[in-house]
């Protein structure tokens, strides 16, 4: 399903912080949504899976305005794992994941086979199936993102919204949850602070600054360094992943990108040096 969001304007408590977007995510396609803090990416991703009405311009499906489906309707197409969890669930790990099926249940309706193998399928893709009966509330920070992107798997969606997803997992999950990003297939709008990752994962990047987009394209296209200054404030490299070929950035960590050159810089030390 062919996401797309068109002048869209999102705001809080009277003040706007998202100005006049225009972005694309195609069928099957992962869209990563990138800047620095504070620069609208939260804000519009609850537009697309309506915790927020925007103030103007559209979110369409498949070139149907999101605001003509009923809530149900819009949970069998679009799931999120936004950034805000809530509260410890008194239920088990299965339990929470079984919530991704309300979209398809009737009221008191039990449990059909479909939604039984959902769970199952949803708990096995994140690694958690051994947990099912464990209670929720026991779970480490990253079993519990873990468990929370099963939920939205189990529900089957054409589109997930993926808010910060890698929050709280160690680098072998990071790992696993990006690939498992890459084999579903969905069309995916996911917000990620880790450029690196951004760029290994994603098809096309959005850039946003200041409630505004400010770039798109592919990643190699988009992460430049004059792009990671202006944007991030930070001096960087962009080279080849030496096993994957990816973009790959490599940061001057000694200092930001406005700071005076050197008088006497000397040759350049490693990947990390660029030319002022």
């Amino acid at each position: 399903m062919r996401i797309a969001l068109e002048d869209l304007h999102v705001a809080l408590a009277g003040r706007t912080v998202v100005a006049g977007v225009h972005l694309v995510a195609e069928k099957g396609e992962i869209a990563g949504l990138v800047g620095p803090n504070g620069s609208g990416k939260s804000s519009l991703l609850r537009t697309v899976y309506r915790h927020l009405a925007p103030r103007a311009g559209r979110v369409l499906l498949d070139g149907r305005d999101l605001v003509g489906y009923s809530p149900a309707e819009s949970a069998r197409h679009v799931a999120a794992l936004p950034q805000e969890r809530g509260g410890d669930f008194e239920l088990t790990v299965g339990q929470v994941v079984e919530l991704g099926r309300l979209p398809y249940q009737r009221a008191f309706a039990a449990r059909s086979a479909a939604d039984r193998a959902a769970v199952t399928a949803a708990l096995a893709r994140v690694g958690l199936l051994e947990h099912a009966h464990r209670p929720f509330a026991q779970l480490s920070g990253g079993e519990r993102q873990r468990a929370l992107l099963a939920r939205a798997l189990a529900q089957e969606p054409d589109v997930l919204v993926l808010d910060e997803p890698t929050n709280h997992l160690d680098v072998r999950h990071q790992v696993e949850l990006l690939a498992l990003l890459r084999a579903q297939g969905r069309t995916t709008l996911v917000a990620l602070h880790d450029l690196n990752a951004a760029a290994s994962v994603c098809d096309r990047l959005h850039v946003l600054h200041a409630g505004a987009l400010v770039a798109s394209g592919p990643p190699r296209e988009v992460l430049t360094p004059e792009l990671l200054a202006t944007v991030f404030g930070v001096r960087a490299a962009v080279v080849d992943h030496p096993l994957t070929g990816d973009p790959l950035i490599a940061f001057d960590h000694r200092g930001p990108a406005d700071r005076d050159p050197d008088p006497d810089p000397g040759p350049a030390r490693g990947a990390a040096a660029v030319e002022r």
